[in-house]
Order: structure tokens, then sequence, then C-alpha cells
């Protein structure tokens, strides 16, 4: 199951948590791109008959060597699935797991473009594959497309928001715009799409928690630099060993060295040969001791990403079967 990004060159192609085994975090295992059974198994006879419903969480994680903010990301289901069953996508926390889900989460996806729409037009019809997906919502954005690939070329796109919630007959949902389109769209082969925004995106860290009697340190002047690539979901405890040196620990990954505040402690992530973050010497002040501590959370540059598959009992077979989920994003 591929994921495309339209605009941004330095995107992990998908990074999957290990879940509860990992706490839900984010793991340094890349979803190989376009590979059979990447993200989801096969579906037996047996599953097929009955149904199911499965959950795969991933990562889209914006390795960016230069930690470059990403600007309103959009994520989308680029297309439907050919089969029977129905993939949308709902987000995720960077340690939430399977066994916190509640079922109700708001779910995005694709529908198809039931009837050929004009440009000027403001109202169109899409079949969505089941009413009680409710993929579409009031305020939403969507985006519309009959390109053959995220990056094609040839053919339209457009992302237009909903001045309505939609107006069911069945599987068919008839979606208002708040602004008319530019470019006519045919039914065949034109994808509408509830779109995921989680807002711009940069590596970041909670404000660190100084324990100390004379010692001082400003993060506002001399923030600590979480790496885009590098970064990791971590809460990490500095203890002072001496009036300058101190070591630091993560809640589980252990003891990663230690440093002295004469220096930038820039630690090393040895799975992608990048920090996990950089503290600036300079922040430090003051006279430390000995149990001296600072806590300080990481979060990486990614964006967790929960796949929901429903497989309707009596499901024929069908083979070579896949979803795209793409995503559209600037960087600076």
């Amino acid at each position: 199951m591929p994921i495309l990004a339209s605009e941004i060159k330095w995107m992990k192609s998908l990074t999957v948590s290990d879940d509860s085994s990992n706490g839900g975090r984010l793991s340094k295992n890349e979803i190989p791109d376009g590979v059979k059974n990447n993200i989801f198994p096969d579906v037996p006879q047996a599953e097929r008959t009955t149904g199911s419903t499965r959950y795969r969480k991933v990562f889209i994680k914006f390795a960016n060597p230069d930690n470059l903010l990403a600007i309103a990301p959009k994520l989308f289901v680029e297309t439907n699935t050919a089969a029977q069953d129905m993939v949308a996508i709902f987000p995720g926390s960077l340690t939430d797991t399977q066994a916190t889900l509640t079922g109700s989460e708001r779910l995005y996806g694709a529908a198809r473009l039931q009837t050929a729409i004009n440009a000027g037009s403001s109202v169109l019809e899409v079949n969505t594959e089941g009413a009680s997906f409710n993929l579409f919502r009031n305020g939403d954005l969507i985006r519309i497309s009959n390109k053959a690939t995220v990056d094609d070329i040839a053919g339209f796109e457009e992302f237009a928001t909903l001045a309505a919630a939609p107006s069911y007959s069945g599987d068919l949902a008839q979606l208002t715009l708040t602004s008319a389109l530019a470019n006519s769209f045919p039914a065949t082969n034109t994808k509408v799409a509830s779109c995921y925004q989680p807002g711009d995106l940069k590596a970041s860290t909670t404000t660190p928690v100084l324990t100390s009697v004379a010692g001082t340190f400003n993060s506002a002047l001399y923030p600590i630099i979480v790496d885009h690539i590098g970064g990791i979901t971590q809460n990490w405890l500095l203890t002072f060993t001496s009036a300058s040196s101190f070591n630091v620990t993560g809640d589980t990954l252990g003891s990663i060295g230690g440093g002295s505040i004469s220096v930038n402690f820039t630690p090393l992530n040895s799975d992608f040969a990048r920090p996990f973050f950089t503290l600036d010497f300079h922040a430090f002040g003051g006279t430390f001791v000995s149990g001296n501590t600072l806590s300080f959370t990481t979060q990486p540059a990614a964006i967790a990403l929960w796949y929901k598959r429903v497989v309707p009992a009596g499901a024929a077979s069908y083979s070579g079967n896949q979803v795209i989920i793409g995503v559209d994003c600037e960087s600076a």
C-alpha cells in the first residue's frame, strides 16, 4: 500500500510503530513502498466470508536533514481500493496503541465522483462505498482529482471546503462547496477525498524542567534542537554527577552517555547516524552540584496515522488490491 508525496522530497515513505511492544511509538523500521502486504496481510476466504476490521498504525516522518518546517500538510486517501473492502485513515497520537481505540474515531477517506461536474459548479455527488463511514463533514477540506497519480502532470486537482454536512441517499452523498470549482471533472476516474490536516510540523521538545538551587538553563535563548531524522519520542533525564558533568537517560533507551556544560551535547541516534537532539552549552548558567537534574520530552517530526480496513461479510476475492495515501505539503 504505497504512499506518495506531491511536494516533499525529504519525506520518509512510512515508518511503522511497534504498537504495544514499543508503547505505540515510532520505530526505526521503514515500510518499503509498493511491496505486497507491507501494511495489511492478505484476506483469506474465511475472513472474507465473515467480514473483518483491522487496524495498522504508521508514522509519516518528515526526515529533512535541515530540520525545515513542514507547512500545512494535507493527508488523504488518494484512491480507494479496487476490491470490496474499504480503507480509511484517522489521526493517532505518538504513543497510542490499538488497545486505546474506541471504534468511533473520525475517519478520512476517498469516494468516487458519481456524476460529471463542470467548472463553476459548487455541488457534486459522490459514491462513498458506505454512508456509515461518515467520511465527509461540514467544514472539511476535500481534494478532487482526476490525475492518474498524485504527481501526474496530466489531469486536474483542486482543494475545496465543504459548506455543509453532506446529504445521503444510500451510499451516494451530495457535497456542497463554499466556492465554485475552477475545473470540470468527468465521472470516470475522479476521486474525492476528505483531508486530514494536522497543522505545521517540526520536531519539538517540551519546556525543560530544572531541579537545582543555584544552576540555570536558558532554553528561551538557547532552545534544545531536536533532529528531524534522529529525533524520537522520549522522556529524557539529565543528572549532574559533578559541578560540570552530567549523564543522560531516556525512559525507554536507558543511558545514552554523558557530557559537560562547557561543550554542546549532541548524543547520536545510531539507528539513523544523526543526533537525538542538541543541547547548547551556552544555555547552562549558575552553579550546579551533583544530583541536580534537567528533564524534557522530545517529539519527532512525524505524523501518527492509523489505517482502518473494513472487509464486508461475503466479499469477493480480488488479486492485487491496494490503497494509496497521499501527502501534500511544502517546507520552509
